[in-house]
């Protein structure tokens, strides 16, 4: 029998120890796409109003640098990937235009809310998210944010929607460190991780994770009989040798 449980974000868990912060929607990224001024980019623009809509558990994302400037000190970040980086980039030069923001804890309409009073981005402590890429993410994976599969035919996509989300509407998506290093580098990947998957998920399943933002551990060599010293890592890593020393590389923000 059909069900569309699968397609609902279920809660499992209770938002423990959770780090939450007010955060502002970047209107002029919402004006952009809105109004035409994304032709030629490389993912297609989006006019409807709900495409725009902050949801409840959606990954955020910010642009990094100066590409947008604001007056406040607040970040501004969106939802929807619609309308983003340009038709001959690749997929790390979208990605290195970007930075990871959390994800939503209350929802936002540009069309009809406030926007001085912003939304609420949760960037710390247990979530449940929404595996809506088109991986399997396993327990322990190191969870990345990333930008929707240009590849995914209309079947895989429309398996992998959230319930409730315009179909025209690019999320940002969720996959294990692993498969985002490989299509892009090991650094972009650092940047991006979210946290650590405490259970496994398909693609249009549940997943909790806990969110840390961590920085991937990394083992540096030393010469044979050289001192050995270690820092305590801040993220899970594989077991390393017991001559060297563990360093911790820090994801960008």
């Amino acid at each position: 029998m059909f069900s569309s449980q699968k397609k609902r974000r279920v809660k499992q868990y209770a938002r423990a120890t959770a780090f939450d912060v007010n955060v502002n929607f970047d209107i002029r990224q919402y004006q952009k796409v809105k109004f035409g001024g994304a032709a030629g980019a490389y993912f297609p623009a989006v006019a409807s109003d709900e495409s725009f809509n902050v949801k409840e558990g959606e990954i955020l994302m910010a642009h990094s640098g100066s590409q947008v400037k604001y007056n406040t000190h607040q970040m501004h970040c969106f939802s929807f990937a619609n309308g983003l980086g340009a038709s001959g980039d690749s997929h790390a030069q979208v990605l290195e235009k970007l930075k990871y923001a959390g994800v939503a804890v209350t929802e936002f309409s540009p069309s009809k809310d406030v926007y001085e009073q912003g939304f609420v981005s949760n960037l710390a402590g247990l979530n449940t998210l929404f595996n809506n890429g088109k991986d399997t993410i396993h327990p322990g994976d190191l969870v990345c944010a990333d930008i929707p599969d240009q590849g995914m035919n209309n079947k895989h996509r429309n398996r992998a929607l959230q319930g409730g989300v315009p179909r025209e509407k690019l999320q940002f998506i969720i996959r294990p460190r692993d498969k985002l290093a490989a299509e892009t580098t090991s650094d972009i990947a650092d940047r991006f991780i979210i946290g650590t998957a405490v259970e496994y998920a398909r693609p249009g399943n549940p997943v909790s994770v806990i969110l840390h933002h961590c920085n991937h551990s990394v083992f540096i060599a030393q010469p044979r009989g050289g001192a050995s010293s270690s820092s305590a890592p801040s993220g899970p890593s594989p077991a390393a040798p017991s001559s060297g020393s563990r360093k911790s590389k820090k994801g960008k923000q």
